[in-house]
């Protein structure tokens, strides 16, 4: 099933990003110009060398120019301690009302396009790669290299406090697009994770944020791991957060565990089905904050979906 991105459309005209373009290839036309998704960015491959990105049009502002030179200076960053290539900003836009960015694409396609077609030695093969780039985002030596530019005082008690809020604003933007049943589960779902200390006590790390197959880009003949992309919710967090691949199955989790080095921390699997289960929430409480039903009920899919997978006998 397509994801929300992949069938989002573009909110930006062709036209705009044809003649932003222009500033770095002055003979540019629309043919050379494909829209690929939408999710946080508008993103086109151009010219089958590129991958050029505009923030959602709700971002074609100082906001959108501000994500696009932190996500910039982390790829900086990260790019000394991590042996998988990753996306390096070759054109940023310097206009704050039309911020976009581009980078000479990563051979390959999205693993999502193919993953179902892959066999259980070559998932072994993409695990190992996937737990050694994981071992070294998450690793102490990347930590430090974050805080030496953005400094950060992030302990459990305040991840705590964080979804404690979280979960607040739940009740009060979601909760009255529940149903009963939905609501029950969602309570659950969080009292459970709140009440537990051992969920507060891991260390944090440097994440990715949004990683899952649709970021990870391998082979399309050999499907061996090529690079990942897709930084800009990088941040500071659970580590738990970059290894949420239950739709791949459990099999696929235990293999990158496998090659992952950093210590995980107390109930793991715990916290990882929390972070995963409650991902349908941004969909909806997203979609009611910006008013974009095609969102909330995309969300109200997922959440179905994860409740059908774990109802705690509700």
């Amino acid at each position: 099933m397509a994801s929300f991105e992949e069938t989002n459309p573009c909110d930006i005209p062709l036209e705009t990003v044809v003649g932003a373009l222009r500033a770095f290839f002055p003979d540019i036309r629309e043919g050379d110009v494909s829209f690929i998704y939408h999710g946080t960015y508008n993103v086109f491959e151009v010219r089958g060398d590129y991958i050029f990105r505009f923030p959602d049009s709700s971002l074609l502002n100082e906001d959108g120019h501000e994500l696009i030179q932190y996500e910039h200076e982390i790829l900086q960053t990260l790019g000394p301690h991590i042996s998988l290539e990753i996306p390096q900003y070759e054109y940023l836009s310097e206009d704050p009302e039309l911020p976009f960015v581009g980078y000479r694409k990563i051979p390959g396609v999205s693993l999502s396009t193919c993953f179902d077609r892959t066999t259980k030695k070559i998932r072994g093969q993409m695990a190992e790669k996937l737990g050694g780039f994981l071992s070294e985002l998450h690793s102490p030596e990347v930590y430090e290299a974050y805080m030496d530019k953005w400094p950060t005082d992030f302990t459990g008690d305040a991840f705590k406090e964080y979804w404690e809020s979280y979960y607040s604003l739940m009740q009060e933007r979601v909760y009255p697009e529940l149903d009963p049943d939905q609501r029950a589960w969602v309570t659950r779902l969080f009292s459970d994770y709140l009440e537990d200390e051992d969920n507060f006590a891991f260390e944090p790390r440097v994440v990715h944020g949004d990683f899952d197959i649709s970021n990870i880009i391998v082979d399309p003949d050999s499907y061996q791991v090529q690079g990942i992309i897709d930084f800009e919710e990088t941040r500071f967090w659970d580590p738990a957060a970059d290894l949420l691949f239950f739709n791949e199955g459990d099999d696929f989790i235990d293999l990158i565990l496998e090659g992952y080095t950093q210590p995980p921390g107390p109930n793991l699997e715990g916290r990882m089905r929390f972070l995963y289960n409650r991902v349908p929430l941004i969909y909806v409480s997203t979609g009611i904050e910006l008013d974009y039903r095609e969102m909330v009920e995309a969300g109200f899919s997922m959440l179905e979906a994860r409740m059908s997978l774990l109802t705690w006998g509700l």
